[in-house]
């Protein structure tokens, strides 16, 4: 059987199990129908929504936009890179935050018009980028990244080394002077090219495991307090248990404190401290998408 006769025959079958009488294309429609009242009940009911621009029709994702806008909600759409850039801004200018990276291949002109619909609807518009920063590659980048940090896209970045910590300090100055921030997740040593950034303003995303030594407490500590005298704050994420009375300090200092999923015993001496890192409610500008994601 060749392919042309398998395609027809895999057209027969739906055919016949759509049932007698029945017309799949409108079947079809029925569906996305459907698809599209349950995102708009979604949008009614959550807090926040975020889905992606290739799981719903363009005029579902507009609707979800103005029910959210309507209802006090947000609603967050990653860009993948599917939809023309004009629909993006369309959205983004009816309150849908733009989730977007350089995985979506959008050129930077187009991504600075969609920042600037952005924030003629009251949303934002988040873009992660995850390409290279070297010296001698970079400055184009970097002056581009700068140029959407100036007005007002809240940049994210993970991992750098030394070097490019030195070059993305740059970036920090540029979101604070747009009203944004720079959202850094690190998941190498400690280095004190941190401080740097931190006094940006910068929204610095670090793991428990590189905090081995008590030089290495006081240093976050001293982290946060430059962080959060520009605007910006500390985000652990809690992946091997730490002395309870740091976390103590650094819960009473109002930095932000990412618990596993899973409650301690009320027992154990981090079950009030996790209580209370609970009850803090971190900015949904400060992390991309999800709280809960370490980049």
């Amino acid at each position: 059987m060749d392919a042309d006769q398998a395609k027809e025959l895999t057209t027969v079958e739906a055919n016949l199990e759509a049932g007698p009488g029945s017309n799949p294309s409108q079947e079809g429609n029925h569906l996305q129908a459907d698809k599209g009242f349950s995102l708009v009940d979604q949008v009614k009911k959550a807090p926040r929504v975020v889905v992606s621009d290739d799981q719903y029709d363009f005029s579902w994702l507009e609707e979800a936009a103005r029910c959210a806008r309507r209802e006090g909600k947000r609603f967050s759409l990653i860009d993948s890179g599917l939809l023309p850039p004009e629909k993006i801004e369309w959205l983004a200018e009816r309150g849908a935050d733009i989730y977007s990276s350089d995985e979506a291949q959008r050129d930077f002109r187009q991504l600075e018009f969609i920042g600037q619909s952005a924030k003629r609807g009251g949303s934002i518009l988040a873009y992660f980028y995850r390409g290279t920063l070297t010296a001698d590659a970079a400055e184009g980048i970097l002056g581009s990244l700068g140029n959407l940090g100036a007005q007002g896209t809240f940049l994210h970045l993970a991992t750098r080394e030394k070097d490019e910590l030195e070059l993305i300090v740059n970036l920090g100055v540029e979101c604070h002077r747009g009203g944004s921030w720079l959202v850094y997740y690190h998941r190498a040593s400690l280095v004190e090219e941190l401080v740097n950034l931190a006094d940006t303003g910068t929204w610095l995303h670090l793991s428990s495991q590189q905090i081995k030594t008590d030089e290495d407490t006081k240093f976050l500590l001293e982290l946060v307090k430059i962080c959060q005298l520009r605007g910006g704050n500390v985000v652990l994420y809690l992946e091997n248990e730490l002395p309870v009375i740091f976390l103590n300090d650094l819960i009473k200092h109002r930095a932000f404190v990412v618990f596993p999923s899973q409650l301690y015993d009320f027992r154990s001496p981090y079950r009030p401290l996790q209580d209370q890192s609970r009850r803090m409610r971190l900015d949904f500008r400060a992390y991309y998408l999800y709280p809960r994601l370490f980049s």
